[in-house]
Formats: C-alpha cells, sequence, structure tokens
C-alpha cells in the first residue's frame, strides 16, 4: 500500500468516524445513565477504534462494527467499576443493543425525510426553525426579533411542524 492509500483510507476512516458520533453517543446512552459516563466510553470507543482502524474494511458496515467496539467498552467500564452496579444485565444489555441496530435505519431515514422537507420550506420559516431550535431562542426572543407577538409566533412554529411531520411521513410512505 501507498502512503497516498494509507491517507486516503484514513481520511475516510476519520470521515466516518466523525460521520457517527452522534449515533454512537446515543447508543453508549442507551446502555449507560451518567453522561459523565457515557462521555468518557464514547472516548475510549474512539480510542479503539482509530487504535484498530486497520482491522476495518472499507464498505462494509461501519456502524455495527463501531457499535460492537462501543458494547465491549460499555462492559469494560461497569467492569471497571464495580463500585457502581450495573443499569442492566449481560442480556439487556445484548437486547438494547439489537434493538438499537434495529431501529437505527429508521431513523437515519426520518432524519433524511425531515432534512429534505426543512429544505423545502420558505427561508422565513427555516429562520423561524433556526431561531428556536438551532440557535435555541424563547418565543418571546424571537416575537421581539421578527416583529410578531409570542401568540404569532407559536402558530408559525405550530404550523411549520404539522407541515413537517406531513411531510416526513409522506416522504417516508412513497418510499416504502
Amino acid at each position: 500500500m501507498s502512503p497516498l492509500q494509507a491517507d486516503d483510507e484514513s481520511l475516510e476512516f476519520v470521515g466516518l468516524l466523525t460521520e457517527h458520533q452522534r449515533h454512537l453517543y446515543s447508543f453508549i446512552h442507551s446502555l449507560l445513565v451518567n453522561k459523565h459516563d457515557v462521555d468518557e466510553v464514547l472516548q475510549e470507543t474512539n480510542l479503539v477504534l482509530w487504535r484498530e482502524s486497520s482491522n476495518f474494511e472499507l464498505g462494509t458496515n461501519f456502524r455495527a462494527w463501531a457499535c460492537t467496539v462501543a458494547l465491549n467498552q460499555v462492559r469494560a467500564f461497569i467492569k471497571r467499576r464495580n463500585r457502581h452496579p450495573a443499569l442492566f444485565d449481560e442480556a439487556t444489555m445484548v437486547a438494547i443493543a439489537r434493538r438499537q441496530g434495529e431501529t437505527v435505519d429508521q431513523l437515519d431515514r426520518r432524519a433524511d425525510a425531515l432534512a429534505n422537507c426543512i429544505s423545502k420550506l420558505s427561508p422565513r420559516k427555516r429562520l423561524f426553525l433556526d431561531q428556536r431550535y438551532g440557535l435555541g431562542l424563547s418565543v418571546d426572543e424571537i416575537a421581539e426579533k421578527v416583529g410578531l407577538g409570542a401568540a404569532g409566533v407559536y402558530k408559525m412554529l405550530s404550523r411549520i411542524r404539522t407541515t413537517l411531520h406531513s411531510c416526513v411521513d409522506q416522504t417516508l410512505l412513497l418510499k416504502d
């Protein structure tokens, strides 16, 4: 393998690792309650994934491989932290991990549909969404910025959510 190929593969691996961070966090969080524990296990998982990256074959299922590594890191964490009893027994953890794998594809399809539906909104409606859910502004803060009353902002956000819900449902129905 040439150094250039190795660099390309490393970049692709880093891209996969970055792309799946949110999912890995959610996966680990489904098995551990404490946020600091989740952060610690995610960091350990990332280290193992990077260290074992040469064992991953590009083009295969990165998510499944990464979740298996994460599950093993959760097990090791619980074993190390014996003073904190495990939230679930081994069989329950494996069942949760299996269920997560089954629902992830469905959630990904919904997220893709939602992104597509948001892109179809008018710029004004996207601005409302961004201010509320992107920037985390309160309804009163948005009302002040756009020159509407709070009731008007509530109505607009409600209509946007209804529109997006219908759009996502229709998109998924067309794909099934």
